[in-house]
């Protein structure tokens, strides 16, 4: 796994503690739901997907969903380079599930969206079994790896991505 900490990718402080998680079903697979760059699974481009990772925790402090959370609110993400930022980590209650399930399971989001970037190529897909065996081992997380909307009202993770999670969710 090829884990990039959250002093490594310049994360800010939670604005408070976290909820502890004793353990989950399993794990929910996320998408940004916006554009992602086209290109930002090119070699050359991992600088852009820290850029992203701190944009999207900017955007869930400050209220930009129309709720402002403590800090980003995915358990883990996910880039195409096949690295795993940490997000809030193991044990701590994700915010992106949806109101009443989080505690069910982590969130890991793929930086994939609705448009630009759109399909995971082999590298996301291998960071992503990476964060699920990672939270198994480390988060008590159990079995299960389900899309977002397998719980909640939204076209999350996409359907490229939900098709890969019905299909097993396998490494490729």
């Amino acid at each position: 796994m090829n884990l990039i900490t959250r002093a490594e990718w310049h994360a800010k402080k939670p604005a408070s503690d976290y909820t502890r998680l004793e353990s989950t079903k399993g794990v929910k697979i996320h998408y940004t739901g916006g554009k992602v760059p086209a290109d930002l699974a090119e070699p050359a481009n991992h600088d852009k997907c820290g850029e992203l990772v701190r944009d999207i925790q900017s955007m869930h402090m400050s209220g930009g969903r129309g709720e402002t959370y403590i800090d980003l609110g995915y358990t883990m993400v996910c880039c195409p380079h096949r690295h795993t930022f940490m997000g809030r980590g193991p044990h701590a209650l994700p915010a992106a599930n949806g109101a009443g399930l989080n505690a069910g399971h982590y969130a890991v989001l793929a930086l994939v969206g609705s448009s630009g970037l759109t399909k995971p190529n082999d590298d996301l897909l291998h960071a992503l079994v990476d964060a699920v065996e990672y939270l198994r081992e480390h988060g008590d997380a159990g079995d299960e790896v389900k899309g977002h909307r397998d719980g909640y009202a939204t076209s999350c993770p996409g359907d490229p991505l939900y098709d890969w999670v019905r299909r097993g969710a396998e490494r490729p």
